[in-house]
């Protein structure tokens, strides 16, 4: 039976939240079908390993990515920008890193545990097609923390809620009306849920909003919507070589086995050639032993000339 939660991950002082280097298309959840059902990447190159999740499975990994999504944004604009403030404040950055490698666990558990119902035979394939009476369990308090409103974290979760910043009550209250610094790029998964209390306070507080008459902040979405290109730049490029090396490779791999399969053939005539060489001598020395005459012709007429001469070397 799997737990309904990870740990929450202790990271001390660090700079920055979770990062997994060049993941590719793995992890990528394609759009749903007709009775919601969405295909999931499980490896860098796309169509090598995937996976049709049930429906609920579905809607839940896509909450689940829609938050990653969020905090690593959050922590390339907003947290990298607020620490040069004055009231920049280091326990929320931590707690925000600590919840950006969280949510990066809890997504990379998910994975491995569909490989794994894969390996076991509870999801038959390939295809694979995830039945309806599989759930992923250890998703279900993750999700009802995210539709509640309650942190994630349990420092702020055993807390009291009147110790929790007013700006994710506003929020929990609200439909979930995305911040300005977000707007049009991440929209939520589901409207009714607010964000983590972690990661969602110090941007209301200070964030300006359009109707505060400064657009100071239409210049920082425009900052960030280049930033966001140009990360997704830098990835395609990184996926479009990563798929060079690997066709080459492959392409590499075929040549190295037509020559395997040429020394095989060669080293497969030889033996049998030797062999019937072999027979020959042992035929001759028996006859030369029953001073019997020896048919040459009988046992040599196989031979050319040239061939015997070709393993004159082998039986030095």
């Amino acid at each position: 039976m799997l737990s309904d939660d990870l740990s929450w991950p202790e990271l001390g002082n660090v700079s920055r939240g979770a990062t997994r280097g060049n993941q590719g298309q793995k992890g990528a959840l394609g759009p749903p079908d007709q009775d919601g059902r969405c295909l999931l990447q499980l490896r860098v190159q796309p169509g090598v390993l995937v996976v049709r999740l049930n429906q609920q499975s579905s809607d839940w990994y896509r909450v689940l990515d829609g938050e990653v999504t969020r905090a690593l944004k959050l922590t390339k604009t907003y947290w990298r920008k607020a620490r040069r403030r004055q009231d920049y404040d280091p326990r929320a950055d931590q707690d925000h890193i600590e919840l950006h490698e969280w949510l990066q666990q809890l997504k990379d558990k998910t994975m491995s545990h569909l490989e794994l119902l894969m390996q076991k035979g509870d999801i038959q394939g390939p295809p694979y097609i995830m039945p309806d009476d599989i759930e992923l369990t250890f998703l279900r308090k993750f999700i009802e923390r995210h539709n509640a409103g309650i942190p994630h974290n349990p420092r702020l979760r055993n807390g009291n809620a009147s110790d929790w910043p007013a700006a994710h009550k506003d929020d929990s209250m609200n439909s979930g009306t995305p911040e300005p610094s977000e707007s049009g790029k991440i929209p939520n998964p589901l409207p009714s849920n607010p964000i983590d209390v972690s990661v969602q306070p110090r941007v209301t507080d200070t964030s300006p909003t359009p109707s505060s008459g400064n657009f100071d902040w239409l210049i920082q979405e425009a900052q960030s919507s280049r930033q966001v290109l140009l990360d997704a730049r830098v990835k395609h490029s990184r996926v479009q070589q990563d798929l060079q090396e690997a066709f080459q490779t492959y392409t590499a791999s075929l040549e190295l086995e037509r020559q395997a399969r040429q020394e095989v053939l060669a080293a497969e005539q030889r033996r049998d050639d030797i062999s019937e060489l072999h027979v020959c001598l042992r035929a001759l020395l028996h006859a030369a032993f029953l001073r019997k005459p020896f048919q040459c012709s009988r046992y040599f007429r196989v031979f050319s000339h040239h061939r015997v001469r070709s393993l004159n070397g082998g039986l030095d």
